[in-house]
């Protein structure tokens, strides 16, 4: 079974909580994906039926969780997104976790979810290339590309006096950035 099936198997094993509700599951489709809010701390998302062109609301579960529970919780969510059901009604939480022990045997049932979480930001970042360059004098920063460091170091603007720039005096020095 893989991650997409397990997900189905769940929303199938909820189905009927829903039809006793009233609040019948729409025809939908789940998968595991980065919810479009995710940079927000969304870890599930229900896109609406219209937006989908054959109006089918379309669920995602993020990639970031693995364990079982938390992932039917998500789904639970979203399922009552689409169902438009109360989610304290269904066992969830205001927070959107497991408010009572009612879908235990469920999530035992169906098994370890089949999904390794994703670790989001562990790519390392690129430094900057620009260099940096300051006036010794007087601290004045300027930042340039190797390129124009290779042509010359630029002079310091920085006036001493109204009259005389120090820039006739004090060529800038590069220093390492990080």
């Amino acid at each position: 079974m893989n991650r997409e099936d397990w997900l189905t198997q769940a929303a199938q094993e909820a189905a009927p909580a829903f039809e006793l509700a009233g609040q019948p599951l729409p025809k939908t489709r789940i998968t595991c994906g980065f919810p479009s809010t995710f940079r927000r701390g969304a870890l599930g998302e229900c896109w609406s039926d219209k937006a989908s062109a054959d109006g089918t609301f379309e669920v995602l579960v993020s990639p970031t969780i693995s364990d079982s529970g938390a992932v039917f919780a998500v789904l639970l969510g979203q399922l009552c997104a689409a169902s438009k059901a109360d989610p304290v009604a269904m066992g969830l939480d205001e927070h959107g976790g497991m408010a009572d022990a009612r879908w235990d045997s469920v999530v035992e049932e169906l098994g370890v979810y089949p999904h390794a979480a994703i670790t989001v930001g562990t790519r390392p970042v690129q430094t900057t290339r620009m260099l940096k360059a300051v006036c010794p004098a007087c601290g004045y920063t300027v930042r340039l590309t190797q390129k124009w460091a290779t042509l010359g170091l630029p002079t310091c603007p920085v006036k001493t006096s109204p009259e005389k720039p120090h820039a006739d005096l004090v060529q800038m020095k590069l220093e390492a950035t990080k």
